[in-house]
């Protein structure tokens, strides 16, 4: 039979103590590779998921098949050509810098023209506030010439198709048995300055205007009266020069 003194179950029971305060220690302390664990609201998909089949338009590849080698650039569009027209004379009675192909002054009076094959497209500009006039192709003195006068009054264009009846007088076309032929007019009175712009045809078949050719060189007449609009009242002053049109035949 064992007899256990004093000292001995003192002993035991330190032995018992540290047993226990290990055993303790052991069971608080995760293991050493056990991973981390966070959780989230997303559900993790399983690996054996069938992925969604995509098409060929939703896949974008980032990279080129070779490094270092670009995508082919797609080539350019290119439209036909379209032939701009020509530039042409606008009927508002403003003269723009460029805007027709000739001109010329007479007697401190400016005249502009272009033409094509069919019409003839003619600016005048004055420094008085009265009527303008300009006759092509006189025989003598004003005889003979296809006149058109005209005027700006209280801001309306008024213009007259005539016809030099006699060296010194001419007439409304439509008195004499003719017709009014032109096509479009415009006008415009600024800072004590009349502008005018008109287009006739080349050949309207009206006996009291002149045929004109393209190619051809023809004299002209040219008036204007500072202050006065009508068409009775005698110029103020006159000039005279040639205009040749341009030979725009087909």
């Amino acid at each position: 039979m064992w007899v256990i003194d004093r000292t001995t179950l003192v002993i035991l029971g330190v032995v018992v103590g540290i047993a226990a305060v290990a055993g303790l220690v052991l069971l608080l302390t995760p293991p050493a590779s056990a991973p981390s664990v966070s959780i989230t609201d997303t559900p993790i998909a399983p690996v054996d998921s069938p992925q969604e089949e995509l098409s060929a338009a939703d896949v974008t590849d980032p990279m080129p098949d070779s490094v270092g080698i670009p995508d082919p650039i797609p080539e350019p569009v290119v439209s036909p050509p379209v032939e701009q027209p020509s530039s042409t004379p606008i009927v508002d009675g403003i003269i723009h810098t460029g805007e027709y192909a000739h001109a010329m002054e007479a007697g401190g009076f400016h005249v502009y023209w272009s033409n094509d094959a069919l019409v003839l497209r003619i600016g005048l500009f004055s420094p008085g506030t009265g009527y303008v006039s300009i006759g092509l192709d006189p025989e003598q003195r004003m005889k003979g010439a296809n006149y058109i006068i005209g005027t700006v009054r209280n801001g309306q264009t008024e213009i007259r198709d005539d016809y030099g009846v006699g060296p010194l007088t001419h007439a409304a076309d439509v008195e004499i048995g003719g017709t009014d032929d032109i096509l479009a007019a415009a006008g415009r009175e600024l800072n004590g300055q009349t502008t005018l712009e008109f287009v006739i045809a080349l050949d309207s078949g009206d006996p009291f205007d002149k045929p004109l050719l393209p190619g051809a060189t023809y004299d002209v007449l040219v008036a204007f009266h500072n202050t006065s609009d009508r068409f009775s009242e005698r110029h103020s002053q006159r000039g005279s020069g040639q205009i040749r049109l341009d030979d725009n035949r087909p």
